[in-house]
């Protein structure tokens, strides 16, 4: 009888990863404890579920607070996670956030890169974060490193940036199920989540609801704004919507929530109207799916991996245009005929995101390096 392989998931970033990031990592987490392998041993760095409640250290108003994590991140990257791996006699180490550790290691190395933002959208970042993260990148990859990402829309951007001639492995990420028990609300709330950064483009979707909100017909109509309100320590895209918000008397209707754990997450959910995702570039989109999860139909940006993602259960506006994305809000606002359409598109694509699909598609990919 063959001895199981020894699959090492890296969760340190966890408690500080953006919302995206932290997502797959549970996912991942929970999809291999479900995983009924005669092959596989998996094994944590750490209990997620411990850090599941934690504020973002990166998101972090003070500036030091993001040192001293980004610090103990190196250390455990570089030093401790290698001698973990190399005591536990693992044979693959899965890295979900960006960075492997540099040293040859007796394990093979997989590293999971959601996009190319980094590479794509230099303004996003500050000029030593960004050059740290692309040195960070460049120096785990070698040429035994597998690479994984999220979507054939990334896979293509990552051919056109990375400099390196691996090849590159698309495997969909999971959601974690069905919650169609909806709660009765006053309003109608269209609901965002994730974190106030530039890219998110969150002054687009305030705007439309602007134009829409003071038509008679939409009085009880609530916008919400789920999420970190900084981002790497940058607050000027909150700040700005803020001000947009009290010069337009929106105070009443639009709700800024902060933080939010989990749960509370899915009791919004499962209040929420409509989902907006304005995004004007992402990996994948997470969001998209939590919606069709708890029946919530979603209008979003024409970005491809969206389209991928979506397919026919999501309305499509154009990219940084209020105007016709207000149009697609009152569309849906009032035709129950297009909601239920999309809702019911919405669960069936999820038979395409289960957790056993995405274990099932790892543990794939390791017998094809494994033979």
């Amino acid at each position: 009888m063959n001895k199981k392989k020894k699959i090492f998931i890296d969760t340190f970033y966890f408690k500080a990863a953006p919302a995206g990031i932290k997502t797959y990592i549970k996912e991942l987490v929970a999809s291999s404890k479900k995983s009924n392998s005669s092959k596989y041993i998996y094994i944590y760095s750490h209990d997620i579920k411990k850090l599941e409640n934690n504020l973002s250290y990166l998101n972090s108003s003070l500036k030091i607070n993001r040192w001293i994590f980004q610090l103990n991140y190196f250390f455990w990257k570089q030093f401790i996670l290698p001698i973990r791996v190399v005591l536990t006699n693992s044979d693959i180490l899965v890295c979900s956030d960006y960075v492997l550790p540099f040293w040859k290691l007796p394990a093979k190395k997989m590293i999971v890169l959601h996009d190319t933002l980094f590479w794509k959208h230099p303004e996003y970042y500050s000029k030593l974060w960004r050059k740290y993260y692309l040195k960070s990148i460049n120096m785990g990859i070698d040429k035994s490193t597998r690479i994984v990402t999220t979507s054939e829309y990334a896979k293509s951007n990552l051919t056109k940036v990375l400099n390196k001639k691996n090849e590159i492995k698309v495997i969909y990420q999971s959601v974690s199920g069905k919650f169609v028990k909806k709660i009765n609300s006053k309003q109608r709330i269209i609901l965002h989540v994730g974190s106030f950064e530039k890219r998110k483009d969150l002054m687009t979707l305030v705007e439309a609801f602007k134009k829409i909100k003071h038509k008679p017909k939409f009085k009880d109509l609530k916008l919400i704004l789920a999420g970190e309100t900084n981002f790497f320590g940058d607050d000027s895209e909150y700040q700005k919507i803020k001000i947009f918000i009290k010069e337009n008397d929106l105070i009443k209707d639009i709700q800024i929530t902060g933080y939010l754990s989990n749960k509370e997450v899915k009791k919004l959910y499962s209040k929420a109207f409509i989902y907006v995702f304005p995004s004007i570039e992402e990996g994948f989109g997470i969001p998209i799916l939590e919606s069709f999860s708890f029946g919530v139909p979603v209008i979003c940006s024409d970005l491809k991996v969206f389209n991928e993602i979506g397919k026919d259960a999501v309305l499509t506006f154009k990219k940084k245009d209020s105007i016709n994305l207000s149009k697609k809000i009152e569309k849906l606002l009032t035709s129950d005929e297009k909601r239920n359409t999309l809702i019911s598109n919405g669960f069936k694509r999820l038979n395409d995101f289960s957790r056993e699909n995405f274990i099932n598609s790892y543990e794939n990919y390791f017998n094809s390096i494994f033979k």
